[in-house]
């Protein structure tokens, strides 16, 4: 009976794969600019959290520690020395059958046709593509697969479906339950880099067992759901046609899915052949992972690194807002360059530092205007902080109030509602 039930949620991503699959070839067509996200698909719910910033992260609050932030400016600078191309090592690991590239023309032709669109679209997977093809190539799975997430999110940890598929995977909140990644209002796992790369893998791996080692039919039932990939099947074969995807009859988002994974694939392996140029990419480490001992805030670790709080949190999106949670052992992703400053700058931070807004409990009668003249901010930076779309707040939920210094949290904190 257990077995069942799992397999019964085999399907689940197939919904929201379906939606979220199309936002690469409509962000190319679109035209627009790689810093807005792709608003038209995105959840207005859940607005990214890199499209604000509270401060400049070497601008300290006068009561901070001088001795914790000091020699700011002297963050090492990034090695100048020639490193190995990462699109170099992915091309070694690409092992999916070949396809005749007249097969996926059409999508050739929507990426070659932005070439500067379509480098930054590739740009975008700096922080993610070197672990994912670490974890690829220690599961022996085709590293075509570490391409997945620009046909999935465009590689954006903050997009999210409007069916609620989140993360740069797209995992629904029931798959990303039935997979074991947590969420909460403090934490969402689909959205971890590190802990959704696991899950997708996870999961690609079971339905590559499923289908009985076929990876074309498992990239297909990833997208459109296992339940309708096999009746796809038992439908051909009752009909007496082939069983390869190829031949399949499944919903059109489908059938190009993964006819846009093979046409990244054929433009990496050969980009002189369609005239393009991929960014350089190192095949290095591009984070580390640091423990830090209880909860911290996103825009504090940023200070104490040196790095902007943007670049933060692209590589900690799982943390909602901005903020570790409480109770709980975490990591912190930074880039590798900044690790151990980080470290030793953490070390040094007074407990009562580490946090540097408040957590308001909203009371019956509230709005977000009398919330802001009670803590001295604003409506819209309330709004920022908290990813609301509108006004509208519920009695009993948390927010995040940011504060600009030290001394203006421990005066809100006096009266703040927290229960």
């Amino acid at each position: 009976m257990r077995l069942l039930i799992k397999t019964k949620w085999l399907w689940m991503p197939g919904i929201a794969m379906l939606v979220s699959a199309s936002v690469t070839s409509k962000y190319i067509e679109s035209h627009t600019s790689l810093t807005d996200r792709i608003g038209q698909w995105h959840s207005q719910q859940v607005l990214p959290a890199v499209a604000y910033e509270y401060c400049c992260p070497y601008r300290l609050p006068a009561s901070t520690t001088p001795a914790v932030f000091q020699s700011m400016h002297e963050i090492p600078e990034a090695d100048s020395t020639p490193v190995a191309d990462l699109w170099a090592r992915m091309r070694t690991g690409f092992v999916l059958p070949s396809v005749d590239p007249e097969t996926v023309r059409d999508h050739i032709d929507k990426y070659v046709k932005h070439p500067h669109l379509f480098a930054q679209l590739l740009q975008r997977g700096e922080p993610y593509l070197f672990h994912i093809l670490n974890r690829l190539e220690q599961d022996g799975m085709p590293a075509e697969l570490a391409l997945l997430p620009i046909v999935e999110s465009a590689f954006d940890p903050f997009a999210t479906s409007p069916t609620g598929a989140a993360g740069i995977w797209q995992f629904m909140p029931k798959t990303a339950t039935y997979l074991g990644l947590n969420q909460d209002g403090w934490y969402d796992g689909r959205r971890d880099v590190i802990a959704s790369t696991e899950a997708a893998l996870d999961y690609l791996g079971k339905l590559h067992k499923r289908f009985n080692g076929d990876w074309y039919l498992a990239l297909a039932a990833y997208n459109a759901g296992g339940a309708r990939v096999q009746r796809a099947i038992r439908n051909n074969r009752d009909s007496g046609k082939p069983l390869d995807f190829w031949h399949l009859k499944l919903p059109a988002e489908t059938q190009s899915y993964i006819p846009k994974l093979i046409a990244l694939r054929t433009i990496i392996e050969n980009p002189d052949v369609y005239s393009i140029s991929l960014p350089q990419l190192s095949d290095s480490h591009y984070f580390s992972t640091v423990d830090i001992q209880g909860q911290l805030e996103l825009k504090v670790a940023a200070r104490l690194t040196g790095i902007s709080l943007r670049e933060l949190q692209r590589l900690n999106p799982g943390y909602g807002l901005s903020i570790t949670p409480p109770g709980r052992t975490h990591t912190l992703l930074v880039p590798s360059s900044v690790a151990d400053i980080f470290r030793t700058r953490l070390a040094k931070l007074p407990q009562d530092q580490r946090i540097q807004s408040i957590r308001h409990r909203i009371r019956l009668g509230e709005n977000l205007s009398t919330i802001a003249q009670q803590y001295r901010t604003t409506v819209s930076d309330i709004r920022r902080a908290n990813r609301l779309e509108g006004s509208k707040i519920i009695a009993g939920d948390l927010l995040i109030i940011p504060v600009v210094t030290l001394e203006d949290t421990i005066a809100a904190n006096t009266h703040t509602a927290l229960m």
